[in-house]
C-alpha cells in the first residue's frame, strides 16, 4: 500500500516535470508492499466495591472503591534500532517502550441528608477520584509512526529536501525514483515518531459536588449546586527533539521570551506524557422551577463556570494535538495553563410552558425556551473564549501554535516598538500604512476590546478573551389528537419547532458574533506590523456572523405514539 501527494508551484511546473514544491508518501515496508495495519493491544481490568450505610433514617452514606489495572501487552516488532541510538541529552527513547502495569485506587464517597425528614430540605454531595481513559488514537500512532511497519517521507521545502522525485502515477515507480531502483526502503529513522512515556499514568479527575434542594413556599423547587474538578495526570504531547532553550529573544523592552532553535534531532519526536496537576474546573448553579395545577410550568437556571487546562484536547492525531490551540508565551513544551475555550463563563436557561387537554380528544402544548451565554465564532468554529496571538510562532519551536502577544501598558510604550510601514486598502485603493498609524490603530484596538483593555502590561492568556453574550429564544408547539385503537388511547401528534424565533421576527436579533481577527500582530526580522483584516484596517473585535447558524429554522413533525 501507499498514499501521498505532489504539490507544484504552477501548472507549467507540473506539465514540464519540474521539481515539486512539496511531496509526501507513506508506504509499507513489507516485501510485497501489502498494506500496513497499525495495531496496539490494550486491556484494562477493573474492580468496584460499593456499600450504602444508613446512618439514620434521614442520612445515607454511599462509599465506593475502584481498582484499575491498565496493561499494554505488546508493541510487537515495533523496535526501530536507528532511533534507539539517538541521544537526547543523555536520554534515550524507544519506539516500542510502554508504561508498566500499575494499579490505580479510586476511593469515593457520597451522601444524601433529608434534613427535616419531609424532603423539604435535602443536602447531598460527594467526592472521589475517577480514572479516565487515554486517547488511544494517540497511542496507536506509536506503531504507525515508528518507521518499522511503514515509512513516511515528505518535504515542504524543495531546496533542503533529501529526495526530490519526478512525477509518477505508479507507486512502484515513485519508490524506485526515491530509493535508487529499489521498490521499498529499509527501516530507517522515523520522520516524526510518537513515543509513549514509560511512566505514563492514566488521567484521572478528583470530583467534588455539594448541592442543596429546597422546597420553597408556593411549592417552588430550588436547587443550589457547586462542582469542583481537579485534573490529575492529564495527558499532553511534548516535542522532545528541541533542546531546552538557553537563549532569549527580546521582542520589546518588556517582552523577553525563551528562544528555541537547537535540536537533538532534525525531525519532531512526540512524547505522550503526563502534565502537572493544576488544571481544574468549577461551576456554581442555581435553579428555580414551578409546576402549576392549571398546566403552566416555569423554570429558571443560571450557571457560572470556570476552567483552566494544559491543552484544549483538540486533534485526533498527535501532531495536531501538539500544535492546535496550544497558544503559549514560552513554547508548547512548557505546557502553560490556559482558560478552557469549551466552557462558557455564564449561562442562563429559562423556560415557560403550558399544556391543556380539552374536548376529550385533544391537547395543546406550547413552550418558550431562552438560552443565553457567551458564545461566538472564530472563523467557522464556535468558541466561548478566544486568544490574541501573533500570526505565527515567534520563538522558534517549529510548527507550533502561534505565540500569544504581549499587551503594551501604555501608548508611549509602543514608541519603543519597531513598527515598519506597510499598506492597507481604502475604497479599493492601496494606502500607505505608516509605523505611527499602526501604533495608533493597535492602541485604539486594545482600548475597544473588553479583554485587552483590562490586561495592559501583561501577556495575553490562552482563552483569555470572552465571547459576547448571545441570546436565543425557541418556541415549540404540539397538538395532540387522541384516537382509540383496540380499546387503548393512542396519540397522533403534530409539532412545530421554531429555533431562534427572534431572528424570524427581526433579522438583527439572535445573531452570533464572529471575531474579525485574533492574529493581530506580525513580528519578522525584528520589526512589528499591526495586521489588517482582509486588507482593511482592523478597528473592531467582532462583526455579525453571516451564516445559517445565525438564522432561524422551522421544523414540522408528525408522530404516532402507541400507548
Amino acid at each position: 500500500g501507499g498514499a501521498g501527494y505532489y504539490v507544484y508551484s504552477s501548472w507549467s511546473d507540473f506539465v514540464n516535470d519540474e521539481t515539486p514544491k512539496a511531496f509526501a508518501i507513506t508506504h509499507s515496508n513489507s516485501p510485497d508492499m501489502s498494506q500496513f495495519l497499525a495495531e496496539l493491544k490494550f486491556q484494562q481490568y477493573s474492580l468496584y466495591l460499593q456499600d450504602e450505610v444508613s446512618v439514620s433514617e434521614n442520612f445515607k452514606v454511599t462509599g465506593g472503591l475502584r481498582f484499575e489495572l491498565p496493561t499494554y501487552p505488546s508493541l510487537k516488532n515495533n523496535y526501530n534500532e536507528e532511533f534507539a541510538k539517538l541521544d537526547f541529552g543523555g536520554q534515550h527513547y524507544s519506539t516500542d517502550q510502554l508504561p508498566g502495569a500499575k494499579v490505580s485506587v479510586s476511593p469515593r464517597v457520597g451522601f444524601n441528608w433529608d434534613i427535616t425528614g419531609d424532603r423539604k430540605y435535602v443536602l447531598r454531595g460527594g467526592t472521589g477520584l475517577f480514572v479516565g481513559r487515554m486517547p488511544f488514537v494517540w497511542l496507536i500512532s506509536a506503531v504507525g509512526n515508528s518507521g518499522v511497519g511503514q515509512t513516511t517521507y515528505y518535504y515542504t521545502d524543495a531546496a533542503t529536501a533529501q529526495y526530490k522525485p519526478h512525477f509518477h502515477a505508479n507507486r512502484d515507480e515513485i519508490l524506485k525514483d526515491l530509493y535508487g531502483g529499489q521498490t521499498h526502503s529499509k527501516v530507517e529513522l522515523p520522520k516524526d515518531p510518537t513515543i509513549i512515556d514509560k511512566d505514563l499514568k492514566m488521567p484521572s479527575t478528583w470530583k467534588t459536588s455539594l448541592a442543596l434542594d429546597v422546597k420553597l413556599p408556593g411549592d417552588i423547587d430550588f436547587t443550589l449546586e457547586g462542582i469542583y474538578n481537579r485534573d490529575i495526570n492529564p495527558a499532553v504531547v511534548t516535542d522532545k527533539s528541541y533542546k531546552e532553550p538557553t537563549e532569549t529573544i527580546e521582542l520589546s523592552r518588556y517582552d523577553i521570551r525563551k528562544k528555541y532553535g537547537e535540536k537533538w534531532n532534525p525531525n519532531s519526536v512526540y512524547l505522550i506524557e503526563n502534565a502537572g496537576n493544576k488544571a481544574y474546573y468549577y461551576s456554581i448553579s442555581a435553579q428555580l422551577a414551578k409546576q402549576f395545577s392549571c398546566g403552566l410550568n416555569m423554570s429558571f437556571a443560571y450557571t457560572h463556570s470556570h476552567a483552566k487546562s494544559y491543552t484544549e484536547g483538540l486533534g485526533d492525531q498527535v501532531t495536531s494535538s501538539y500544535k492546535t490551540g496550544t497558544y503559549s508565551v514560552n513554547g508548547i513544551n512548557d505546557h502553560e495553563l490556559g482558560y478552557g475555550s469549551y466552557v462558557a463563563p455564564d449561562r442562563i436557561i429559562a423556560t415557560v410552558g403550558y399544556r391543556k387537554e380539552y374536548g376529550k380528544h385533544f391537547a395543546s402544548a406550547i413552550s418558550l425556551i431562552y438560552d443565553g451565554s457567551q458564545i461566538g465564532y472564530s472563523g467557522s468554529w464556535s468558541y466561548t473564549r478566544y486568544s490574541y496571538t501573533f500570526d505565527k510562532n515567534v520563538i522558534g519551536d517549529g510548527y507550533g501554535a502561534n505565540s500569544l502577544i504581549y499587551i503594551p501598558a501604555s501608548r508611549e510604550e509602543l514608541n519603543d516598538w519597531n513598527f515598519t510601514a506597510s499598506t492597507y486598502k481604502e475604497n479599493g485603493k492601496s494606502v500607505e500604512y505608516s509605523a505611527d498609524a499602526q501604533r495608533n490603530d493597535f492602541w485604539a484596538f486594545i482600548n475597544q476590546d473588553s479583554y485587552l483593555k483590562k490586561h495592559k502590561g501583561e501577556y495575553a492568556k490562552r482563552g483569555g478573551g470572552i465571547m459576547p453574550w448571545r441570546h436565543q429564544f425557541d418556541v415549540k408547539f404540539m397538538q395532540d389528537f387522541y384516537v382509540k385503537v383496540g380499546g387503548k388511547r393512542n396519540t397522533l401528534q403534530f409539532g412545530v419547532d421554531i429555533e431562534n424565533i427572534g431572528n424570524l421576527l427581526n433579522h438583527k436579533w439572535g445573531l452570533y458574533k464572529q471575531l474579525n481577527s485574533t492574529s493581530i500582530l506580525n513580528y519578522s526580522n525584528g520589526a512589528y506590523h499591526f495586521n489588517t483584516n482582509n486588507g482593511e484596517r482592523l478597528t473592531s473585535s467582532f462583526r455579525n456572523y453571516q451564516s445559517f447558524n445565525s438564522t432561524y429554522s422551522v421544523q414540522f413533525s408528525l408522530r404516532y405514539i402507541f400507548n
